[in-house]
C-alpha cells in the first residue's frame, strides 16, 4: 500500500475538479478553540498554525483507525475539531470522518446578517470545464431566486494573483458576502480577514479555506475515497491488482481521494496497487496512459480507483487493449463513463460519487442565505458526504441522457436536494 500523500495548492480551472479540503487529517481535538462573537481578524491568526500542526498527527491517526477493522471496512479516521461542536451534530458528525481540514467555531455565529439591497460576490476558479460553468450558473440562479443581486467573476485559474485581484474587486463593489472557490487554502487569508473586519463573510465552495473567518461548503473527498474503495474491494472479493489513477499528484481531490482509498486497503493483504499513472484530469490522457500500461503489464486488473472525471478514457483503454473492463470508479460523473455504465448495466457493476455541481451550488446558496438571514452559523465547515451511487440507485441521484456515448464530454447533474439534506445544513446554524 502507498503512504499517505501530501497535498499541494492547485487551481481547479486548470485541472478538472481539484476539489475538497486543504490541510491535513489528524486526531480529533477534544478542546474547543476560542472564537470571538463578532467577526474579527484574530479568528484566523491561529488557523494556519493549527492546520499545520495537525498535519503531523495524520498518519498515526489513520493507521491506528484502519488497523482496528478488516479488509474493505471503512475506518474511523481522525480529524481536527477545534470547535468542539461536531459531536453535537448527531448522525451528521459521521460526514466529518477523515476530513482533511480543521473545523473551527465560527465567528459569524452572532452576525445579524444583511437584508436590504443585498449583493453577493462570486469568485470561481476559472471556467475551463463543464463542472465549473454549471457550478457558477447554479450559484447565480440560486441566489437570484432568493432575491439577491450577484457579481460573478471567474479570473484565469492559472494565476493566484488574478484570483486575489478578483476578490479585491468584489470588496470594492461593496458586496455583502463573497462565495469563493479558492486555489490555495491560505493565500486568500489576509483579504478574507480584511473583509471579516468590515463585516463581510466569505463562504468557501468546493476547496477548503484554512481560515476560521471563512465558512466552508466542501465535499469530504477522504470519506468519498474510502466509500469508493470499499465498493471496489467488495466487487473484487478482496483480491488482485488495483490501479489508482491520479489526476494531478498533489491536487486536493487527488490526494484526499487516494488517501481515503488507501485507508480502506491497509488490511487487504490480497490486493496490490499501482499508482504510477497521472492523467492531468483529462480522459484523452487517461486513455493513452492506461493503454500504454496495459500493453506492457499483462497481469489482470481487478479494480480501478480514479481521482476525477476521466472514467471514459480508462474504459476505452481497457477495451482497446482487449482486456476485461473491471469496476472503475466514476469520481466526477463524466458523461462518457456513465454512458458505458448504463449501456452495460446487466454485466457491469459501476460505482460513482454523486458530487453534482448543481447540488454543491444548492448547498452553498442555502448556507449563504441562512447567514444573510442572521441565522448564526455555529462552525465553519459543512463537510458533505456525497451519495455513493451503484446500479440500484443510479437514476435516483444522476440525471441520465440516453444520447450519451462513451465519447461524450461533460459532467452530469442530479436532483440538487439529494446532495446534502436541509436538516444537515440547519444543524450547523443556531436557528
Amino acid at each position: 500500500m502507498a503512504h499517505r500523500s501530501v497535498r499541494v495548492a492547485l487551481g481547479v480551472g486548470g485541472a478538472l475538479l481539484l476539489a475538497a479540503s486543504a490541510t491535513a487529517c489528524s486526531s480529533s481535538s477534544s478542546t474547543p478553540s476560542t472564537a470571538s462573537s463578532t467577526p474579527a481578524g484574530s479568528a484566523s491568526a491561529t488557523s494556519s498554525a493549527s492546520a499545520a500542526s495537525s498535519a503531523s498527527a495524520t498518519s498515526a491517526s489513520s493507521s491506528t483507525a484502519a488497523a482496528s477493522g478488516t479488509c474493505g471496512s471503512i475506518p474511523n479516521v481522525g480529524f481536527t475539531d477545534k470547535s468542539g461542536l461536531v459531536s453535537s451534530l448527531g448522525s451528521f458528525a459521521d460526514s466529518y470522518n477523515g476530513l482533511n481540514g480543521t473545523v473551527y467555531k465560527s465567528p459569524w455565529s452572532t452576525w445579524k446578517g444583511a437584508t436590504s439591497n443585498v449583493k453577493v460576490g462570486i469568485l470561481i476558479d476559472g471556467l475551463t470545464n463543464p463542472f465549473q460553468t454549471e457550478l457558477e450558473n447554479n450559484l447565480v440562479s440560486g441566489l437570484k431566486a432568493l432575491g439577491y443581486a450577484t457579481v460573478a467573476l471567474a479570473p484565469s485559474s492559472a494565476s493566484v494573483t488574478d484570483q486575489l485581484q478578483g476578490y479585491q474587486t468584489l470588496l470594492n463593489d461593496n458586496v455583502n458576502l463573497i462565495i469563493a472557490q479558492v486555489q490555495d487554502p491560505t493565500a486568500y487569508n489576509s483579504l478574507i480577514d480584511k473583509a471579516a473586519k468590515s463585516g463581510i463573510p466569505t463562504v468557501g465552495v468546493l476547496n477548503e479555506i484554512a481560515d476560521a473567518n471563512a465558512v466552508n461548503v466542501v465535499p469530504n473527498s477522504v470519506l468519498g475515497g474510502m466509500k469508493l474503495a470499499q465498493y471496489v474491494v467488495q466487487q473484487a472479493q478482496g483480491k488482485g491488482q488495483f490501479m489508482f489513477i491520479h489526476g494531478i499528484v498533489g491536487a486536493p481531490i487527488d490526494t484526499d481521494t487516494m488517501n481515503g482509498a488507501n485507508d480502506v486497503l491497509k488490511l487487504c493483504s490480497g490486493i496490490t496497487t499501482n499508482e504510477s499513472i497521472q492523467t492531468q484530469f483529462q480522459a484523452s490522457v487517461a486513455k493513452q496512459q492506461v493503454l500504454s500500461y496495459l500493453n506492457t503489464h499483462p497481469q489482470a486488473v481487478t479494480g480501478v480507483i480514479t481521482a476525477g472525471p476521466f472514467t471514459s478514457g480508462v474504459i476505452q483503454a481497457f477495451q482497446q487493449a482487449g482486456r476485461t473492463v473491471p469496476v472503475i470508479t466514476n469520481n466526477g460523473l463524466d458523461e462518457g463513463g456513465l454512458a458505458y455504465w448504463v449501456q452495460n448495466k446487466a454485466t457491469y457493476n459501476g460505482v460513482a460519487l454523486a458530487n453534482t455541481p448543481n447540488g454543491l451550488a444548492y448547498a452553498t446558496v442555502q448556507v449563504a442565505h441562512k447567514m444573510l438571514e442572521g441565522d448564526g452559523v455555529k462552525l465553519n465547515t459543512l463537510s458533505i458526504d456525497p451519495p455513493l451511487v451503484t446500479n440500484d440507485d443510479l437514476s435516483k441521484y444522476v440525471t441520465l441522457d440516453p444520447s450519451w456515448t462513451i465519447n461524450s464530454a461533460g459532467t452530469a447533474s442530479g436532483p440538487a436536494n439529494l446532495y446534502v439534506s436541509n436538516d444537515f445544513i440547519d444543524a450547523i446554524f443556531t436557528k
